[in-house]
């Protein structure tokens, strides 16, 4: 969240274009799904493994 408010200031600034504002934002997307679903298939085996026990 932080990452995105600091593109849309320097979009706002004229720092950065639209075009970079949304591709920076877009990658940073990607990379917080990519860890979510790292996340999510860590608590998924955890509680697989305390359902045995």
């Amino acid at each position: 969240r932080d990452a995105n408010n600091d593109f849309k200031e320097l979009l706002k600034e004229k720092d950065i274009s639209e075009d970079e504002s949304h591709q920076a934002e877009d990658n940073v997307q990607k990379y917080t799904n990519k860890y979510v679903t790292s996340v999510d298939e860590v608590i998924a085996i955890k509680e697989k493994e305390l359902m045995e026990i």
